[in-house]
């Protein structure tokens, strides 16, 4: 058998071949290149993965997906939002006011600006807060988790009676939001106000007893009503006089008048 010839006749035909017949050299140098100068996905994709992790409460895995897509789209103010967002979750607060500020140069929303309200509010900044409450309020005055930022800034500043007109203006657009309530049952305890405030919280437990706080630091619903329980007490009742007690009374003012009338008879014969 003659091997040899048989690996030439192959050798030209392999020449003859259209080179668009054939697998292109640089394919692998293409390949390469899209995967290092394009996105692998769509930016909504990104977003929506990641939505989908904040969904689930996986801390982790959105910090992951919006890190990977701020790689690809670094102008994107939706990711840095979320990733804003995540860190507030993760008690990184500091990150999260910066994140997020990001995002609002980009494209200011009240959503944004609420959300890094709450980051200036676990980070104690009252004021920088309401003026992002406020800014959120003049682009949409009919978004209610702005006025919910506000309460808490002005309650945090000590301005409890606008505190709570600002829960309540969040409230009249969101009745039925258990952390809306809750704000304002801690406004109420703050001012003293017992009732009001455990009707409020109690409401909140109703509605959603396990509702996703703001932040870490942010105590819960049941927190706070079992400290006003614990120290916000009605006012004792002064027990009614009954029957006996009245005839105790009765007697004793029979005594007293037969006494006087003793002493004015020594007194007066």
């Amino acid at each position: 058998m003659k091997i040899f010839p048989l690996l030439i006749l192959c050798a030209l035909i392999g020449l003859a071949v259209p080179a668009s017949a054939a697998e292109p050299l640089t394919s692998g140098i293409s390949v390469a290149a899209a995967t290092t100068e394009f996105p692998p996905y769509n930016v909504s994709v990104f977003i929506s993965d990641s939505q989908a992790a904040v969904a689930e409460r996986n801390w982790t895995n959105a910090l992951f997906l919006t890190t990977r897509g701020l790689a690809w789209y670094p102008d994107n103010a939706e990711l840095f939002c979320q990733q804003g967002y995540t860190y507030r979750k993760l008690g990184q607060y500091t990150k999260s006011v910066d994140m997020v500020s990001k995002g609002i140069l980009l494209d200011p929303k009240p959503v944004r600006y609420a959300n890094r309200g709450y980051g200036y509010l676990a980070l104690g900044n009252y004021s920088a807060a309401l003026r992002d409450a406020e800014a959120g309020i003049a682009l949409n005055a009919s978004f209610p988790t702005t006025y919910g930022v506000k309460a808490l800034a002005l309650q945090g500043m000590g301005r409890n009676a606008e505190a709570l007109a600002a829960i309540d203006a969040a409230l009249a657009l969101d009745p039925e939001n258990a952390h809306y309530w809750h704000v304002k049952g801690r406004i109420l305890f703050a001012g003293g106000n017992c009732s009001g405030a455990r009707a409020a919280l109690e409401k909140s437990l109703s509605l959603d007893p396990g509702y996703d706080l703001p932040y870490p630091g942010f105590t819960g619903a049941a927190e706070n009503l079992a400290a006003l329980n614990s120290t916000c007490t009605p006012p004792t009742q002064v027990p009614s006089p009954t029957k006996s007690s009245a005839g105790g009374v009765a007697a004793a003012g029979v005594m007293v008048a037969l006494l006087v009338s003793g002493i004015r008879r020594q007194l007066c014969p």
